[in-house]
């Protein structure tokens, strides 16, 4: 059985950690297919929406640290995926890089890198029995893919972030939910069903108009209004000029779900 595994069903890619018996540890093989699979994702334009999740009791309760501590990486334990997508990714960590929305379905103990890996996802579905903790600081490191010291502050503040990284606590399902982390917190049996759902619902809208969404909603964290409204103007105005755009009104004016062509 693969410790990571990558399905397609509808418009919805499904990724799925696959070591339960280690509380799903990531191991260097494991990055690998991670990142693969979302440039798979990226690249197929039949996917809208990716689920992100874990099997057993946790999302992942990080990086495997006996691999780790006997084989160390050369140069920190950074993510290259964005930088392979260039400019046209939305932010350099492996599933902002997706021009997709992407949900994490937090299924249990998300730790380490498990933490970053739901914090690089633009929705998070909690179970009851889900908790977060950026504990590298126990471990005489920083968040290791740069998304806890950069994405964190901005979803929680900067108050709220500086407490998680600097104390390292674990918090539960529902103090992340109170701290704006989580979007909503299900019954460990709901759990699929809800992030599923949102799936569905994100898919719902045009994916060339999604995409953009995704690209400036990152991009506008880091650069002055006028430079976001002079790429927001651009971007309407060529996207008016879409088979997206004349589908969306088509279906309006027609009272029926639209048959989004993608372009």
């Amino acid at each position: 059985m693969a410790d990571f595994e990558y399905a397609v069903d509808g418009h919805i890619a499904k990724m799925r950690f696959n070591r339960p018996e280690r509380m799903n540890a990531i191991t260097y093989e494991m990055l690998a297919e991670i990142e693969q699979a979302a440039r798979e994702a990226n690249a197929d334009d039949n996917v809208r929406a990716v689920v992100v999740t874990g099997e057993g009791r946790a999302f992942s309760a990080g990086t495997d640290l006996q691999q780790l501590s006997s084989a160390p990486p050369a140069m920190g334990r950074a993510e290259t995926l964005g930088h392979a997508y260039g400019d046209d990714a939305p932010a350099p960590w492996t599933f902002p890089s997706i021009s997709k929305p992407v949900i994490a379905a937090v299924n249990g103990a998300a730790v380490g890198l498990g933490a970053e890996f739901t914090l690089q996802c633009d929705l998070r579905i909690a179970a009851e029995s889900a908790r977060f903790g950026w504990v590298f600081v126990h471990r005489g490191l920083v968040p290791d893919t740069a998304a806890g010291s950069w994405l964190l502050s901005r979803i929680v503040g900067l108050q709220q972030a500086a407490r998680l990284l600097f104390t390292g606590e674990i918090i539960g399902a529902q103090e992340a939910k109170d701290i704006g982390y989580v979007l909503d917190v299900v019954p460990d049996a709901q759990l699929m069903d809800r992030a599923m759902a949102m799936a569905d619902a994100v898919t719902r809208g045009s994916p060339l108009a999604a995409r953009e969404i995704k690209r400036l909603l990152y991009r506008g964290l880091v650069r002055p209004p006028m430079e976001h409204l002079k790429d927001s103007t651009a971007t309407i105005t060529r996207l008016f000029q879409s088979e997206d755009f004349k589908e969306g009104v088509r279906a309006f004016l027609e009272k029926r779900p639209p048959e989004w062509p993608g372009n």
